[in-house]
């Protein structure tokens, strides 16, 4: 296994605790471009998912909120590539939303949205370079013990 240095250990134990006190998890959608007729995949939204304490009543955007949002962009800027490639992240501004938590029963979470796209124009399909970010991204979100799909009670260092 490849061991990421982008951070002290401490740090990258704050990430893990983060993952665990939020019950992180992520989901990989195409980021597509055009019209009903006809669609591009021209990327990646890796969608980051972080959720409030069961039953807390979230208000949306309330300081909890953004609290596990930026938690989830600390998250999100550390799976990050540090050298220069033909691709892009985006990472969104925080929307306020909630969401309902779709395994967590009577849990609202929060979203940020990380998008991977080429460098130069955001209209050309995907190659193998967002193809070898993602994988990437994906193998850093297994090191923090990140799921993949949906949180599940039983993940290691999960609540």
């Amino acid at each position: 296994m490849t061991r990421w240095v982008n951070m002290p250990n401490e740090s990258f134990q704050a990430l893990r605790d983060s993952v665990s006190a939020h019950r992180v998890y992520f989901e990989v959608l195409p980021d597509e471009w055009g019209g009903r007729d006809a669609r591009l995949k021209v990327g990646f939204e890796l969608r980051l998912w972080g959720a409030h304490a069961s039953g807390a009543a979230a208000i949306p955007g309330c300081d909890k909120c953004r609290g596990i949002y930026a938690d989830l962009q600390r998250i999100a800027e550390w799976i990050l590539p540090r050298e220069e490639r033909p691709s892009r992240y985006e990472i969104e501004m925080f929307d306020g939303a909630l969401y309902a938590s779709p395994t967590l029963k009577d849990t609202d979470q929060v979203g940020l949205i990380l998008r991977i796209l080429h460098r130069d124009r955001g209209d050309r399909p995907v190659d193998a370079c967002e193809e070898r970010c993602l994988r990437d991204m994906r193998q850093k979100l297994r090191e923090l013990s990140v799921p993949e799909g949906s949180w599940h009670a039983t993940n290691p260092g999960g609540p």
